[in-house]
């Protein structure tokens, strides 16, 4: 009898060495099929999805095809069906506005004394010291589509107090905003102008004064860039009571006044609001209020603020009362010049 339990041992030993070399063989075919099938899946997506410009051309055919092999595709994130591109960070890094969207269309100069530049809210401490509450009505709030000239000439948003660089006391909220959020809806884009100081009588605004100058200047360069000048808001004459000499006198500076800026910015028919003062030395006061509201002038209006709420110095508007005057500034405006509008004032 033959033994074979020499010969089944070296099989044994044979099929111990060589499966394990067909198995990583095999695995390695089975790999290599798959990497195939996936090259042929990603071929045909490439084909049926369109990547680069599909739209018409400069001559109205589609454009052909075209792979970046460059850039990998990225899709679009899908949202309810609607593919929308990535946005900008815009907290991290805000939009900065056009210089175009800061200049405005219908440009205002706000002129006079105090109440003018605005003592809403403006209070003395202990020390005697005045500061200004901070306070802000939503009338007077900020909004994209008003902007005001700075002491420096240059358009900025507007904002509470609208003569902190103008005036050199301390100032808080006057007309100008409550004005301008009263009449953006109806003459869109508005510039605001400040000029008015505290404390100044009406002959300190005389031609080739100062304080006049500085109007005149700053009226003539919100317009460079463009724009219109509409309007001239006046409240100015608590200053003018104190004696009967200026109290008599103040309905003929007033008349000039307004021939000379009407004459220096080339604008003959400028519309102009002055407002009736309410407070004011009482020797004199029904003096200036009455030359203020018989201004018989083409195109000049008259708003009363008499009877609007006073501090405790019995002489500034309250914040409240300042709201009030600008509508009252706005609603008169409206309705005697909006109108009008279209006879545009060339640019100075």
């Amino acid at each position: 009898m033959e033994d074979f339990s020499s010969s089944d041992s070296d099989s044994d030993d044979f099929m111990l060495f060589v499966f394990p070399i067909l198995l990583l063989e095999a695995r390695e075919e089975e790999l290599a099929n798959n990497r195939r099938r996936k090259r042929r899946r990603l071929a045909r997506w490439v084909i049926t999805r369109p990547i680069g410009n599909t739209g018409p051309t400069h001559t109205g055919s589609p454009s052909p095809l075209i792979s970046d092999a460059c850039t990998p595709f990225k899709p679009n994130k899908i949202k309810n069906n609607n593919p929308i591109s990535p946005q900008p960070n815009t907290r991290a890094h805000p939009p900065k506005m056009e210089s175009q969207s800061l200049q405005p269309k219908q440009i205002f100069i706000l002129s006079g004394q105090s109440n003018m530049a605005g003592r809403g809210g403006v209070f003395r401490d202990h020390h005697h010291h005045q500061h200004w509450d901070r306070v802000v009505p939503n009338e007077c709030g900020p909004h994209p589509s008003i902007h005001r000239l700075s002491a420096h000439l240059q358009w900025e948003p507007a904002h509470e107090p609208l003569h902190a660089d103008i005036d050199a006391k301390v100032c808080g909220v006057g007309p100008g905003m409550a004005f301008a959020n009263g009449v953006r809806e109806r003459v869109g884009v508005v510039g605001l102008v400040p000029c008015a100081v505290g404390g100044t009588a009406i002959k300190e605004w005389a031609r080739g004064e100062h304080l006049y100058e500085s109007m005149v200047k700053r009226a003539r360069a919100s317009v460079k860039g463009g724009g219109e000048m509409k309007g001239l808001l006046w409240y100015q004459g608590e200053s003018d009571t104190s004696t009967q000499h200026d109290a008599d006198a103040y309905h003929g500076n007033m008349v000039k006044l307004i021939e000379n800026v009407r004459e220096d910015l080339g604008l003959p028919s400028l519309p102009i609001i002055q407002v009736a003062i309410g407070s004011g030395d009482a020797k004199y006061i029904e003096k200036v209020r009455e030359a203020q509201l018989g201004m018989n002038v083409p195109n000049v209006v008259c708003v009363d603020a008499k009877g609007l709420e006073l501090k405790d110095d019995h002489l500034h508007l309250t914040t409240k009362a300042q709201v009030q005057l600008g509508h009252m500034l706005a609603d008169a405006y409206i309705k005697h010049f909006v109108s009008s509008v279209a006879n545009a004032h060339p640019a100075l």
